[in-house]
């Protein structure tokens, strides 16, 4: 027990004296699963249990000092504090604890902003203390977060904030309340000016920070642990009826429902940011390394490789339990990656996934459709929750003005009763909608089997790829091929009718190249497989990246209005049918001329149209 109080007196502090537990006093012990720590470099350098990764809380400054490129922070607004926020609070205990806290911490209030660099990207800061006065949004705190917004904008650089605490501060009635209102209109100025905007949520982190400017960031991250949620946890248990889960209102919880992007352990929390900052505000990585150039024997066969697979074996391939999910390619074709979570809305649907990551030292947003494995439930199908995570991602990408790359590989949008009342369809149009009209250079791969309208909804791109074995199918078909629920409807015939090869819909004009593969299919060599991808990603991104938004807009437009008017087949059909219209009107003529009878000249005419008709069917 004696350990649990301890823990407790960390997070909210004891009764009277608020915040006074809260700065980084020192521990031989973790107060949470008493295992020795003060000699661990972990807990040392970043104040993290190195057994159960409990991440005690810090004050402001030493979060500048773990984020900020070392003697770069230049504080801003330093000495802004209140004379007396409330004319009519005569009250002396709100001055008394103001002193009091100011003298205990060196802030003058619960906020430190200012200019740094992370990483080497020129960055505003912003970070509330949760040790003074329990990190609450007064008039000072709005201001210098509005002032650092709006700062960030004019200057036209990213800001990162790093809340802790962000709850009403009651001393200062209404007007607290007016500086979320305050907050999220500089958020906006920010917005308008297409600087990236990060948040990092640490521990606690509810109120009025979380619920105005916190929420309007481009990505949020939290600390592991971190309680975050508009009420405090005591109110939550006290309007429920029943016992709250044992996860409820942590970090952990709000990314299971899409309310987060990444939950991030401290000791790697400055390098992600770092790359998040360098991703959206398009730097490069250097060189690509050399491996990631390596060529394959596939490479020199990208534009000529041998399709000997016929669409039954085909079919077979691309639903091969072993093939590389899309995440199995983000993870090898990107590097670095970071995942992205949910649709800020309720849910993080694991059928599509997506992230920022660099191709080859570029930056780029991806978006893959991600298979369940049959020990799983086998899911093949797409749901409204997944797609509407990836309008976030394309929303993002579009903002930044970064190329999107999207991996197809499912069977169709889910066919279920729930999937229907959460707005299936809404998603798929709304979700080509915002493909169609992007401003950015899209390329789009089918690695698997790219079924119905749930594979179209990523597939509206500039640029349409086909692994080798993949599959394109009209309908949503049952998966267990094989297995010991076959499905029916799918046999050869069906699918040499009803599956569509990657020679296929490169002859009718739906894909613009095949990707080879591995013989036998990707899964026997997902790195070479990968480096082929690759390079013909590479290749298009950079031919795509020379067009202006409104000629690839344009582009993007006649590509789609013009499919199905032509292809090789419909061209090879209209060219013989033009021969042979040619050759009806000349062989009256020539007929007469060789002197052969009129019956014999109409005969031949008659079988001539006979051919054209048959032509046309």
């Amino acid at each position: 027990m004696r350990n649990l109080a301890n823990f407790l007196v960390h997070l909210f502090g004891r009764s009277g004296d608020r915040g006074h537990a809260y700065l980084s006093l020192f521990h031989d012990q973790c107060l949470l699963c008493e295992e020795l720590i003060g000699d661990s470099k972990a807990y040392m350098a970043y104040r993290v249990c190195p057994y159960c990764r409990f991440h005690y809380t810090l004050s402001a400054r030493e979060r500048v000092e773990l984020l900020a490129d070392r003697k770069t922070f230049k504080e801003t607004q330093k000495y802004l504090s209140s004379l007396a926020p409330l004319s009519f609070s005569r009250k002396g205990p709100y001055h008394k604890l103001l002193t009091q806290d100011q003298n205990r911490t060196g802030l003058t209030e619960a906020a430190v902003s200012g200019s740094c660099r992370i990483g080497g990207t020129e960055t505003m800061l912003v970070v509330l203390d949760f040790g003074f006065m329990g990190g609450s949004m007064g008039a000072v705190v709005g201001e210098k977060v509005a002032m650092a917004l709006e700062t960030a904008a004019r200057r036209e650089m990213p800001l990162v904030a790093l809340v802790t605490g962000g709850g009403t501060r009651v001393q200062e009635g209404v007007l607290s309340l007016m500086q979320m209102a305050k907050t999220v209109t500089a958020a906006n100025r920010l917005r308008e000016k297409g600087m990236p905007f990060i948040v990092v949520l640490a521990n606690p982190s509810t109120g009025q920070a979380y619920a105005s400017f916190a929420n309007l960031a481009d990505v949020i991250l939290a600390e592991p642990g971190s309680l975050i949620g508009l009420s405090p946890l005591r109110t939550m248990r006290e309007a429920s009826d029943r016992p709250l889960p044992l996860d409820a209102h942590t970090a952990e919880a709000h990314l299971n429902h899409g309310l987060l992007d990444v939950v991030v352990d401290r000791e790697v929390l400055t390098p992600r940011v770092a790359t998040l900052l360098q991703a959206l505000t398009h730097q490069k990585l250097g060189k690509a390394n050399p491996k990631d150039r390596q060529r394959s024997s596939l490479d020199a066969n990208l534009d000529d490789y041998s399709a000997e697979a016929d669409a039954w074996e085909s079919v077979a391939i691309a639903r091969d339990e072993s093939r590389p999910l899309a995440l199995n390619y983000m993870r090898t074709l990107l590097d670095p990656f970071i995942e992205l979570h949910g649709d800020r809305l309720n849910s993080d649907d694991r059928s599509v996934i997506g992230g920022l990551g660099y191709l080859c030292g570029e930056p780029v947003a991806i978006i893959g459709q991600q298979r369940s494995p049959r020990g799983e439930g086998g899911r093949y199908h797409v749901l409204p929750e997944g797609l509407r995570k990836a309008q976030r991602i394309i929303n993002l990408a579009s903002r930044f003005k970064l190329p999107l790359i999207t991996l197809i590989d499912t069977q169709g949008a889910d066919p279920g009763l729930e999937a229907e009342e959460q707005g299936i369809g809404n998603a798929i149009a709304s979700t080509l909608s915002l493909m169609s009209e992007a401003p950015i250079p899209i390329v789009s791969v089918i690695i698997g089997e790219a079924g119905s309208e749930g594979a179209l909804a990523l597939g509206l791109s500039d640029r349409v790829l086909m692994q080798q074995y993949a599959v394109y199918s009209p309908i949503s078909l049952n998966h267990n091929l094989g297995g010991p629920y076959p499905d029916h409807m799918l046999d050869r015939e069906a699918a040499e009718a009803l599956m569509l090869t990657a020679q296929d819909c490169v002859e009718l004009g739906i894909v613009d190249q095949v990707v080879p593969e591995p013989s036998g299919g990707s899964h026997t060599s997902l790195q070479e497989a990968a480096t082929a991808m690759q390079v013909s990603l590479l290749k298009h991104v950079a031919e795509l990246s020379k067009f202006s938004e409104s000629k690839l807009l344009k582009r993007r437009y006649q590509k789609f209005r013009r499919m199905g008017e032509t292809s090789n087949y419909s061209q090879e059909a209209m060219n013989r049918e033009v021969e042979l219209l040619m050759a009806i009107s000349s062989a009256p003529r020539e007929n007469g001329r060789n002197g052969r009878s009129g019956k014999k000249a109409g005969q031949e005419e008659e079988t001539l149209v006979v051919q054209a008709a048959e032509l046309d069917d």
